[in-house]
């Protein structure tokens, strides 16, 4: 996707990124042995927790997307 910026990579094998409208966005790999990767759209609180907390709350919130990857919905498929 284009007009997207990397803020982090994890070596959890996620990303978090900030898409052009200024979104932010986690990019997590999920899966065992069919890898791909799914993306949650941060909302604002969650958003405002990252601000606050960075790794800690995206390493905390990447780990329930991988137990999760549905994530209740929210995840979409990240683009090739």
């Amino acid at each position: 996707m284009g007009g997207e910026q990397v803020l982090y990579v994890s070596p959890l094998l996620y990303r978090v990124l900030r898409e052009a409208d200024g979104a932010l966005v986690l990019e997590v790999v999920v899966g065992g042995i069919a890898m791909s990767a799914v993306r949650v759209r941060l909302t604002s609180e969650e958003a405002e927790a990252y601000a606050r907390e960075g790794q800690v709350f995206s390493d905390r919130l990447a780990k329930e997307v991988m137990a999760r990857p549905s994530f209740d919905g929210r995840a979409y498929d990240a683009p090739d």
